[in-house]
């Protein structure tokens, strides 16, 4: 016979009941455990995967960043190169190689570059001038022609030369200063044919025997030879121990550009415009002094 329970005792419902409460609480925090693990994990994981992306594009683009700029480094060491190649600084032409030259060439090969140009602008100044020379001219010259003005006696000339024939004009006061005003009244302002004899004097303002005229002093051009600018052209100076110097074109054709000739008077001349001038033509109603015997 089974014992009887004690008077108010109740079998107890309670403990299966917390067992199964208690085992859901501790499978609920097992749960939530693992679930805050696992996305503590993720979280981990994601940083870890971000800051490993982000590694990886800082680094692309620090080396993207440096391939650019070694792209133009190197473009800017091209451009030096191709610079320097051209002969730099001087506007990019190469020289015609005088520096390299004696003085003396320098000055033989800038004659011979004028001798033969289509055509030049001169301009050129005397001091202490004989009574007999001009004083300053400005000529536009070419193989067969020369125009321009001549100043002498303190007066100007008018000049024109077509091959062997000169035409000159000048003013009254020209007339009166060399003492012959019989002809002022004749030949004042007006284009006048000169004789051969008269026309003599003007015979070197022609572009070959001008340039002729220069080669005396190609020998005293002893000194050295320097580079140096002109009007911000490239230029050689030849020099000689008196003072005569050459400046001649330093790229292209050897002209010269200014000539310094010192002597028992001090010429300086100036060059420019080597090219064709206009085509020139004589006088029309000029008095031909030859024919008036």
């Amino acid at each position: 016979m089974r014992a009887r329970p004690r008077h108010g005792a109740r079998p107890s419902l309670l403990h299966p009941v917390r067992g199964l409460v208690g085992a859901g609480i501790r499978r609920g925090a097992a749960s939530r455990l693992g679930a805050a693990s696992r996305l503590g994990a993720a979280s981990r994981l994601g940083a870890a995967s971000r800051l490993g992306a982000a590694s990886r594009l800082g680094a692309a683009s620090r080396l993207g960043a440096a391939s650019r700029l070694g792209v133009g480094v190197g473009l800017v060491a091209a451009l030096v190169v191709a610079m320097s190649a051209c002969g730099g600084g001087g506007g990019g032409k190469k020289t015609n190689g005088l520096e390299r030259l004696s003085a003396s060439e320098v000055g033989t090969r800038s004659i011979a570059a004028l001798r033969s140009a289509p055509g030049t602008h001169v301009v050129g100044t005397v001091t202490d001038a004989s009574s007999n020379a001009p004083d300053h001219y400005d000529l536009v010259m070419s193989p067969t022609t020369t125009r321009g003005t001549i100043e002498e006696y303190g007066q100007q000339t008018q000049l024109v030369k077509i091959g062997k024939d000169t035409y000159v004009r000048r003013a009254r006061a020209y007339y009166t200063a060399t003492g012959d005003s019989a002809a002022a009244d004749l030949l004042a302002d007006r284009w006048v044919r000169l004789a051969a004899a008269d026309a003599a004097k003007y015979s070197y303002f022609a572009l070959d025997r001008y340039s002729d005229s220069l080669r005396g002093y190609v020998e005293g051009l002893t000194g050295g030879v320097r580079q140096q600018k002109v009007d911000g052209d490239r230029a050689v100076q030849a020099s000689s121990p008196d003072g005569t110097t050459f400046l001649v074109a330093n790229t292209g054709p050897a002209y010269p550009m200014r000539i310094t000739v010192t002597g028992r008077s001090t010429s300086r001349l100036t060059f420019a415009d080597f090219r064709a001038p206009a085509a020139a033509s004589a006088p029309a109603g000029a008095i031909d002094l030859s024919s008036l015997g």
